[in-house]
């Protein structure tokens, strides 16, 4: 059955749509038009068909007091919703594409890649994978993956970066490359000894042609 929208909500500072099914492997989005929300869409798939499937996003002014204080410099609270046709279990490859002011950046001093959403989650708040998308004049787009649906919010990244793949070949060339110093090290011991060997031969052969001579000399007397 093709995926047909029921119905589409902007109210103050939340977007709401609902749909009537989503069919297997569809992508499904919720397209934010009210700027002041900072998220502008909300796709997700599902792995079978679903029926009277709601996602709402909303901006938040305050958490719960249950929910931890971040510890970075806050662009934007926000809380995404589903409608209980929407398992936990059916919820794929989930995307949130948001934009943060310019001016907020500057104002901060972050530069455009120190930007992450973040999930609550156990109690605590989850930095999510956040790529940059593109810029305009007056926003910096981005875009992020999440496991599910809570609270998010928009702000500055914090903690130390991963390290970067590929740095430890480089550490490891003077390990790798040492043996290989090694080997025209052995190659005068080698000739030492073959110029030794040389010589016992010709000292043994010179013996040899001397004895022959004097045995020689003792037949003619």
């Amino acid at each position: 059955a093709k995926n047909v929208e029921m119905a589409l909500e902007v109210c103050g500072q939340f977007e709401k749509k609902v749909w009537t099914s989503i069919n297997a492997g569809e992508t499904a989005s919720v397209t934010v038009k009210n700027g002041i929300v900072g998220v502008t869409e909300v796709s997700f798939s599902v792995p079978q068909v679903v029926y009277g499937v709601w996602v709402q996003v909303g901006k938040k002014d305050a958490f719960p007091k249950s929910v931890p204080k971040f510890s970075g410099k806050e662009y934007r609270k926000l809380e995404i919703t589903k409608g209980p046709a929407l398992k936990d279990d059916l919820l794929k490859d989930a995307k949130v594409n948001f934009k943060v002011e310019k001016k907020w950046l500057v104002d901060n001093q972050l530069p455009k890649e120190n930007v992450a959403l973040y999930r609550h989650q156990d109690e605590a708040w989850k930095q999510l994978p956040t790529r940059f998308a593109q810029e305009d004049d007056t926003y910096v787009h981005y875009s992020a993956d999440t496991p599910g649906f809570s609270y998010f919010l928009i702000g500055e990244k914090v903690g130390e970066a991963a390290p970067v793949a590929g740095e430890a070949p480089a550490g490891e060339a003077p390990v790798v490359e040492a043996p290989a110093e090694e080997a025209p090290a052995e190659q005068p011991v080698m000739e030492k000894k073959g110029l030794s060997l040389s010589w016992v031969l010709a000292l043994v052969a010179v013996v040899v042609v001397v004895a022959a001579v004097i045995a020689y000399l003792r037949k003619r007397r």
